[in-house]
C-alpha cells in the first residue's frame, strides 16, 4: 500500500486541479483508498512526496551508476548521465514532470554530489574547462531542467536529447566534433544496455 500511495502521488503530484495545487483529497480519491488509510503511511502530503522524491533520486543514481560503470572517460559519463535523464523523461513524461516539479535536481543531494565528482574529474583530466565546478554543476542542471519540462510538454525528441548533451559539453570546453562523437557513443552505450538493466526503460527508439 505504502508502495501504491508513492506511485499515486509520482503520477499526479506534478499536475494542477482545476488550477489548484494538488493535495490529499486528489491522492487518496486517484489511488481510490481512504483518509485514514493514507495517514496510516504518511503524516502530510510533503511527507509522501519527499520520500517519493528520495527513492527517485536513489533509484537513478544507481541506474546510471549501472549505465557506466565500465566507462572512465569523464566526457562519455557526463554525457551518458545527462542523457539517461532525458531519455527515461521521454519514455515516462509522468516521472520527468514529477522530477522536475519538486526540485529533486537541485539542492545538495546524492545526485548533485556525483555530477560534480564527474565534472572535476573532467577538469583533472584537461577535458574540461570551467570557471568552477560550481558554474559547470549549475549549467548542466539548468540545461536539464528546462531539457525534462521540454520533453514532457511534447516539444522534443532523441534529437533534441544528443543535441542538448553536446551542447552543455561544449559549454564545458569541449570541442564540437568532439561533444558530437562521445554524445553518439554514450547514447549507442545507453540504448546497448538500457533494455537489460533499467527496468524502467521502454522500446520507443
Amino acid at each position: 500500500m505504502r508502495a501504491h500511495l508513492l506511485i499515486t502521488v509520482k503520477e499526479i503530484y506534478h499536475g494542477e486541479r482545476e488550477g489548484k495545487p494538488i493535495v490529499i483529497d486528489d491522492v487518496i480519491r486517484h489511488a481510490e483508498v481512504s483518509r485514514g488509510t493514507f495517514y496510516q503511511y504518511f503524516n502530510s502530503l510533503e511527507e509522501a512526496v519527499a520520500e517519493c522524491g528520495a527513492i527517485l533520486t536513489i533509484e537513478m543514481t544507481e541506474a546510471i551508476f549501472d549505465m557506466y560503470d565500465a566507462v572512465h572517460d569523464p566526457v562519455e559519463r557526463v554525457g551518458t548521465g545527462f542523457q539517461t535523464f532525458l531519455i527515461r523523461s521521454l519514455m515516462d513524461h509522468n516521472w520527468g514532470a514529477f522530477l522536475t516539479h519538486i526540485g529533486v535536481l537541485a539542492g545538495d543531494n546524492l545526485m548533485i554530489h556525483h555530477i560534480r565528482e564527474d565534472i572535476s574529474a573532467g577538469v583533472e583530466s584537461g577535458d574540461f574547462d570551467v570557471p568552477s565546478i560550481d558554474v559547470a554543476v549549475d549549467l548542466l542542471v539548468g540545461a536539464k531542467i528546462e531539457a525534462i519540462r521540454r520533453i514532457v510538454a511534447g516539444e522534443a525528441d532523441v534529437h533534441y536529447i544528443k543535441d542538448m548533451a553536446a551542447l552543455v559539453l561544449r559549454g564545458f570546453g569541449v570541442s564540437g566534433a568532439k561533444a558530437r562523437k562521445k554524445v553518439d557513443i554514450a547514447f549507442l552505450n545507453i540504448n546497448r544496455r538500457g533494455p537489460k538493466l533499467l527496468g524502467w526503460w521502454r522500446p520507443i527508439f
